[in-house]
């Protein structure tokens, strides 16, 4: 089933789930690892694969929103307390976000610093202008964010583990398989 229903993901919305999920826990150690080396083409590759897979990551971010707002979504349980809906839904909102915020605070870094973004050798992008500034501003709010995405992720992560194995209800199974 491509679709969601009131019950479970579909085969498109656990795409996105999964593949965005597996893009962005490769993009954070991949971002430490390359602010961590000196200079050289080995590094700037890393910055070039990085700032690629974050245009991609934008794309599909775009993506998963359009089809989140034309496709059903399944609700928690009805045993759920309404402030763990309320809370999990707040988590979902600032995982959107923050997955919005950071291809776009990264784009502004490099492009505001001078650097060009090369889309997997495909096409480039020149930089918009040369402002040491504002490069560095968006520099720290691609950091900053970074953490508390990682807080939000492991949040996520959590309330899933909780579901699946202490409430032993199907929050999890939805979006890993269809659940009647």
């Amino acid at each position: 089933m491509l679709k969601n229903t009131n019950v479970n993901y579909g085969l498109v919305a656990r795409f996105f789930h999964w593949g965005m999920a597996l893009l962005f826990f490769g993009m954070f150690p991949l971002g430490y690892i390359m602010e961590s080396l000196s200079d050289s083409d080995f590094k700037f590759s890393l910055f070039d694969l990085h700032k690629a897979t974050g245009l991609c990551l934008f794309s599909l971010v775009a993506l998963r929103l359009f089809w989140r707002f034309i496709s059903a979504q399944p609700g928690l349980p009805r045993t759920v307390p309404l402030w763990q809906r309320r809370a999990a839904s707040w988590n979902i909102i600032l995982l959107y976000v923050f997955m919005v915020v950071m291809p776009i605070s990264g784009f502004l870094t490099s492009t505001l610093g001078g650097h060009k973004i090369t889309f997997y050798s495909l096409f480039t992008i020149s930089p918009i202008a040369q402002d040491k500034g504002a490069s560095e501003f968006f520099a720290g709010v691609h950091g900053w964010v970074s953490y508390v995405m990682i807080a939000a992720f492991v949040l996520h992560l959590l309330g899933a583990l909780y579901h699946h194995y202490l409430l032993k209800d199907n929050v999890l199974k939805r979006i890993v398989i269809n659940v009647s």
